[in-house]
């Protein structure tokens, strides 16, 4: 099918998904639960604002410290300590677009390579089970029935840059049924205290950085920082990768850490208000605080790789509409043998055959400015991190690397925003060939992301956005590795 073909289709579907879409005022199930607007919680759907923040801390039964009033009151048993919801919990997400790319590898000995792809696709398709389930119990479950993976995961590292050997063309990978999100609340959890000021949060999730690294984030694109692990930055030849085509088994591939991967955990949460009351936080003279303390396997959402438990924090102060915070990761281990067995020299990798333990620290901080307050409806998102593993190949050579973001999003009406993101990574310089490995690389990576999105009902929404992405590993002078590439999609979502 031509381009063009592909581009009328798009336009076909997108215009038959306004047709039959009708005007909702929220999230599809709150909608139904509680009866209020999207605006109360989201500046555009996958973005949070201040009254979504509180509502999702309070275990989506209040926003600002306030009680929502259900528009049916739930049945009650077992004295009022469970409840089963009397709305209809399910919501659906789904959206169909088109996607391309274009890739340029330049190799350390000049070679190059030139890759595209584009494709029509359901984008998405998601169930979400989310409701109040009792006086303090409450569940938010998604589970992707489908999702195209093309703006996640996409080449870096010296091993994607030096391969000029791959075909012209090639495909976007794809993920089928797999629980993303199965987080339970328990609100309140010492009698006396606070409202929402001390809650047990346990499940599958994503960690709580400071903004999505799910797919309801605003923007399709991922976040550099949140997405990348050193094995990738750093490996000269492929160790992991979605096809399976790496030295790793898929086993260990699905379980190795990557901090934009949901984990499992059990964390205390909750907002802090000093001096007032929580229902203050809709004050923007306020100051509040919102906090997690939390333990992960650290093995995304598998069964645990190596016995050890990794621990996480985060503190984030608001006032005047601006906020910011600091986020914490560790990991006393982050391989298992296995993977050190797979990839090791023996079997034409990188690893040292030895099982010595790999210890991660991540440390972030955040800082989110709005200039509504003065009159412009601007808002700039920041985040930076500093990232260290003590030993990723096994030779006892450190590597470092940092990074962040910077995002602005305009908003002039509440239907419409356009963004403008630059994502940037640079690692310090590795070698541990003086240990006898094979391993040397001196890293960057960055890239721009253009959006725009535009909420043709409140349930309905057209997205634009564009790409350009660049990595180096800048070892080699003057014949520099480096991937560069281009790519935009188009897509219509809806959700009811």
């Amino acid at each position: 099918m031509s381009v063009k073909c592909k581009t009328l289709l798009v336009l076909f579907l997108i215009c038959g998904c306004i047709f039959l879409s009708h005007e909702s005022k929220a999230v599809p199930s709150y909608t139904r639960t509680y009866a209020v607007d999207c605006a109360r919680c989201h500046n555009m759907w996958g973005g949070l604002n201040r009254g979504g923040a509180t509502f999702k801390q309070s275990g989506y039964r209040a926003i600002d410290g306030k009680d929502l009033n259900q528009v049916e009151d739930d049945d009650v048993y077992t004295g009022g300590q469970f409840h089963l919801p009397a709305s209809f919990p399910i919501s659906i997400i789904t959206g169909v677009g088109y996607d391309y790319r274009k890739e340029k590898r330049q190799a350390s000995d000049s070679t190059t390579n030139t890759r595209t792809s584009s494709s029509f696709a359901l984008e998405d398709a998601s169930l979400f089970l989310t409701s109040s389930l009792g006086e303090h119990l409450s569940a938010f479950i998604e589970f992707p029935l489908y999702e195209t993976k093309a703006w996640e995961f996409t080449p870096t590292g010296p091993a994607e840059a030096n391969d000029t050997s791959l075909a012209k063309t090639f495909r976007f990978e794809n993920k089928n049924a797999v629980f993303e999100v199965a987080k339970f609340w328990w609100n309140n959890l010492i009698p006396g205290t606070p409202r929402d000021s001390i809650n047990l949060l346990f499940g599958i999730s994503h960690p709580p950085l400071a903004y999505s690294p799910g797919k309801v984030r605003l923007s399709v694109n991922q976040y550099l920082i949140y997405d990348r692990r050193a094995l990738e930055l750093i490996s000269p030849v492929h160790l992991t990768s979605e096809d399976g085509d790496g030295l790793l088994s898929e086993n260990a591939s699905e379980y190795l850490f990557r901090l934009s991967e949901p984990q499992i955990f059990v964390e205390l949460n909750g907002m802090l208000v000093l001096g007032g009351k929580v229902t203050d936080v809709s004050d923007r003279n306020t100051l509040w605080i919102s906090y997690n303390l939390g333990i992960a396997n650290g093995s995304n959402i598998e069964t645990d790789n190596n016995n050890k438990k990794d621990i996480y924090g985060r503190f984030k102060v608001n006032m005047y509409s601006q906020s910011v915070g600091v986020f914490a990761y560790y990991s006393a281990n982050t391989y298992d043998d296995e993977l050190r067995d797979s990839a090791s020299l023996v079997n034409g990798g990188i690893m040292s055959g030895q099982h010595g333990n790999n210890s991660m620290i991540r440390l972030g901080t955040d800082l989110n400015l709005n200039l509504r307050p003065l009159g412009f409806p601007v808002s700039i998102q920041n985040q930076y991190m500093y990232n260290r593993e003590s030993n990723p190949t096994g030779f006892g050579e450190e590597f470092k690397w940092q990074g962040g973001f910077h995002q602005i999003n305009w908003q002039p009406k509440d239907e419409s925003i356009a963004y403008v993101r630059y994502d940037w990574i640079h690692g310090d310089y590795f070698d541990d060939t003086v240990f006898g490995g094979v391993t040397r690389a001196s890293v960057n990576e960055w890239d721009v992301v253009v959006g725009f999105q535009h909420l043709i009902y409140q349930n309905l929404k057209l997205i634009g956005e564009y790409r350009h992405h660049k990595f180096e590993n800048k070892l080699y002078q003057p014949a520099t590795a480096s991937l560069t590439d281009d790519g935009f999609t188009v897509r219509a979502m809806i959700a009811f």
